[in-house]
């Protein structure tokens, strides 16, 4: 019982916190740009990041995947507690940090937090985790712009054959598919959501790199860009550009993290229930 008390506990205290980190930037919305100030450090942010990570992980089931391509990939798969309807499908893409074939890497933040208990219960769906056997995106210098856009790599495909055989043997609602990535895996959602924009209903970048010869494409795609203003590694200027571009037809959602680098994003706003609260809420047409 006390397990189950300390659970609600910290799940009302996320909510709260969001609510608090929220209502100090009046101007937030589902579509548009928002500058969401520096929070402090808490034990409850490190004690809630320390709760998503030591997650079991026992619940992703390890798997391989060929496609048509000379090297596979390996990957982690969630099914949700009941799959007699159809749910959605979640994919998280990895940073580069992740890179190789252990098949264990790949399981940060991001794939943890969709899997929590508190999560599953508000918006259970499958996760999907693939693990890139090298770089999924690459960064170039866009000379006309003078920012880097990325360009996706071989991997990326095999990825995305290897949802498309998700689609055929689990019981997925396919105007529900999700994309949500950090860093390198950030750019390879956007990257993901060029090649194939009918495949997906949204898509979450945070901190990467964005691409741009399909801008005209991509406005039609609800996405949501999280990046914090000090990032260095992947500059913060690349997605400032992107959302100028895409933001006419009110389909891309910018939050500006002020004051933060890249590997300090992972700030109180974004490890409640807010990315799939956003997210279901979009069905593809």
């Amino acid at each position: 019982m006390r397990i189950k008390i300390n659970h609600a506990v910290n799940y009302i205290c996320s909510v709260v916190l969001l609510c608090g980190i929220l209502s100090c930037n009046k101007s937030i919305h589902t579509f548009g740009k928002t500058k969401i100030e520096k929070s402090v450090d808490s034990i409850y942010l490190k004690q809630r990041i320390a709760k998503i990570k030591g997650l079991n992980i026992d619940a992703f089931t390890r798997n391989s995947f060929k496609g048509t391509a000379d090297t596979p990939i390996v990957y982690r798969l969630l099914k949700p507690k009941s799959t007699n309807r159809k749910l959605p499908l979640v994919i998280v893409f990895h940073g580069s940090n992740a890179v190789g074939n252990d098949n264990n890497s790949q399981l940060g933040i991001l794939a943890k937090l969709f899997a929590t208990d508190e999560i599953q219960a508000k918006y259970p769906a499958f996760v999907l985790a693939p693990q890139f056997p090298s770089r999924s995106s690459n960064y170039v210098l866009d000379q006309s712009r003078n920012v880097l856009t990325s360009v996706p790599q071989p991997c990326l495909t095999t990825a995305l054959q290897l949802i498309d055989s998700l689609k055929n043997t689990l019981n997925i609602d396919e105007k529900r598919i999700y994309l949500i990535g950090f860093s390198m895996g950030a750019s390879s959602v956007i990257n993901a959501l060029s090649l194939k924009p009918d495949l997906f209903a949204a898509g979450i970048s945070i901190s990467g790199i964005p691409q741009f010869d399909k801008v005209k494409t991509l406005t039609s795609i609800p996405i949501w860009l999280i990046h914090g203003n000090m990032d260095t590694e992947n500059p913060f200027n690349s997605d400032k550009q992107f959302f100028e571009e895409v933001s006419q037809n009110n389909r891309t959602r910018f939050w500006e993290f002020d004051n933060l680098a890249h590997n300090d994003i992972f700030a109180p706003a974004i490890l409640t229930d807010e990315l799939p609260h956003w997210l279901f809420k979009y069905n593809r047409k």
